[in-house]
């Protein structure tokens, strides 16, 4: 009874499998609408010529039998290219003539295949004369490695021909790069990085050289004295130890640049004037800007006032 029935369970799949083609052929033999995609090259662009936005891609909207449509999705279609000389200008808006490119897409197509639109049309320009030059600020996050600094970041170009609509570009104050992010800074950076303009924006160049400098740091340390600041002439401080370590990070370039003549720690008398306790805490007075995490040992010290 086992082999009968599965006889004639072979039978139906093999008749749906059968009706599932026949109805596959019958809906792609129908006709549909579709988008394809083609790229763009403009060709032999003057020099004082710049798009905005620059159009890299045309959308080609289509009609043909599903089956053909079906073929179009499965091909890589070749670049379309025209040259700048086949543009119209009809007040500041270049025009892509349509006879132009369906004439070169339809090169590609099934002569069976209708072409029903193709967007963009218009592509928006600008010439140098109206361009203005802008600083290109670096965007992003940068960490450095513990026992790492960052140095100066550069750019390359530092600034950049701007193209853009008089009222976009008055509100411009510099060009960003895109946001870039990256920690566990260890060595030095060379990155190129793409500008962060909208549409109706367009630069030269487009994209430029960032340099990000990574120091490693070095330890170093003095024994200095500690110092009573804005004490009356009358009294005279003493603290308990008379001198203190500073401790710094400092690059390794900059190691021979620093001294103990750069710092200086005290107690000031307005901190401690009418305090019951006989412990301060001690201030850096005085250090280079650029120094990063100096620390004082012991941070704070014991003292007395003597009257002289």
């Amino acid at each position: 009874m086992n082999a009968p029935a599965g006889r004639d369970m072979l039978l139906f799949l093999f008749f749906v499998l059968v009706s599932c083609c026949l109805w596959l052929m019958l809906t792609l033999n129908r006709d549909y609408e579709t988008d394809i995609k083609f790229n763009l090259s403009v060709k032999e662009v003057p020099e004082d010529v710049s798009f905005s936005p620059q159009d890299e891609e045309l959308i080609v909207h289509i009609s043909d039998r599903g089956t053909t449509l079906m073929n179009y999705k499965l091909e890589a279609f070749l670049p379309i290219s025209v040259n700048y000389s086949e543009l119209v200008n009809r007040k500041g808006r270049l025009i892509l003539p349509a006879s132009v490119l369906q004439k070169r897409i339809k090169k590609q197509l099934r002569s069976s295949t209708t072409i029903l639109s193709i967007q963009p049309d218009t592509l928006l320009y600008y010439t140098k004369e109206s361009a203005v030059k802008y600083p290109v600020a670096f965007n992003g996050k940068l960490l450095p490695a513990r026992q790492y600094a960052l140095g100066d970041i550069r750019v390359v170009p530092d600034s950049v021909w701007v193209f853009a609509p008089s009222q976009v570009a008055d509100t411009l104050k510099s060009i960003p790069t895109e946001y870039f992010v990256k920690e566990e800074l260890r060595d030095t950076l060379n990155i190129t990085l793409p500008l962060a303009v909208a549409s109706n924006i367009n630069c030269n160049p487009a994209e430029v050289n960032v340099i990000i400098p990574v120091y490693p740091y070095t330890q170093k340390s003095f024994d200095l004295p500690v110092h009573g600041i804005d004490f009356p002439d009358t009294y005279r401080l003493r603290t308990f130890p008379s001198r203190v370590q500073v401790k710094l990070d400092v690059k390794s370039d900059d190691y021979n640049l620093v001294s103990a003549d750069d710092f200086e720690v005290g107690i000031s008398y307005l901190d401690i004037y009418g305090s019951d306790s006989n412990r301060a805490e001690l201030k850096l007075l005085r250090s280079p800007l650029w120094v990063k995490e100096v620390k004082i040992v012991p941070s704070a010290v014991e003292y007395i006032i003597e009257q002289q």
